[in-house]
Parts: C-alpha cells; structure tokens; sequence
C-alpha cells in the first residue's frame, strides 16, 4: 500500500471515529463507497455549501441559483448533450476483477513512462484504446497482470 492510501485510510478512520461520516446502509450490511454524513459531517458539508453559494452565485452579477430536478424528462437530457456524452470506455482485468476507464488507464501509464501519446486521448475511439492497451501491454493497476476484456461503453445516466 503505498503512501497516500495509507494517508487516506487514516482520514477515513478519524473521519468515522469522529462522526463526520459513516459507512452508508451500515446497519442492513453496508453498501460499497458509500457514506452517510454523521453530525459533524453534515455541518462540515452545510459551511461547504453555504460558502460556494455565496462565492459563486451570491458574490457573481451574472449568476442566478436554480434547484431543478434531477429525474427529468428524456428530451431535456437529449437536448442538453448529456444522454450523449455522459458515457465512459470501461475494461474490466480478468485477473483481478477490478473495473478501469481505459482512457485513464492509459494517461496514467503515459505519465508513469514519460510515454507521449500522438493525439489527446479524447480523440482515440474504444479501437484505438484497445490497441494501445494490447501494443504496449499497459498492466492492471491493482495486480500488475495484463489480461483485459474489451472495452465498452458505460452510459453513467439513470434509466427512468
């Protein structure tokens, strides 16, 4: 485990210890990367939120607030680009199981090995990713194998 993990599991733990947060659902068996906001944490994240507000929205001439709804309908998610453009490429390591961006996957292999790639990243399609992956035998993150499925992808809207 290299450093900053360590770092972050010691805020994590104090972060619990202290009430700012708890692992969400705990008490029906938890789900994964989730959090519930303890009474400090909800105070922490009220000053957050009340000091942007005020910085951003409040402090700006050519800013407006504007609380709409999450769950909307299709067309405005057509229209906005968001239905889109909110998708990611995703592999997944056979060895390990662990599921990667393979755009991210790729930069930080790049930035690892001082490797220049010949066009932004944004503008390789799922092909050429899977073709990088394979021509230079980019290993997991977690386990070091290379052994991925093929990418694909991932919408990140909700089906409503």
């Amino acid at each position: 485990m290299d450093n900053t993990a360590k770092t972050m599991d010691k805020i994590v733990a104090l972060c619990k210890t202290r009430g700012f947060i708890f692992p969400g659902s705990e008490i029906y068996g938890g789900l994964a990367n989730t959090w519930d906001y303890g009474p400090l944490g909800v105070e922490l994240k009220n000053n957050v939120k009340r000091a942007w507000w005020k910085k951003f929205v409040q402090e700006n001439p050519y800013n407006v607030g504007l609380d709409a709804a999450i769950l909307m309908n299709p067309q405005t998610w057509v229209a906005s680009g968001h239905l889109g453009g909110f998708s990611d490429p995703l592999m997944d390591c056979r060895e390990c199981h662990e599921r990667f961006r393979a755009d991210k996957v790729i930069e930080d292999w790049c930035a690892e090995t001082g490797f220049a790639l010949p066009k932004p990243i944004d503008a390789f399609t799922q092909a050429e990713m899977k073709d990088f992956v394979e021509e230079h035998t980019i290993p997991c993150p977690t386990c070091g194998k290379h052994n991925f499925t093929d990418i694909r992808q991932f919408n990140l809207m909700f089906k409503t």
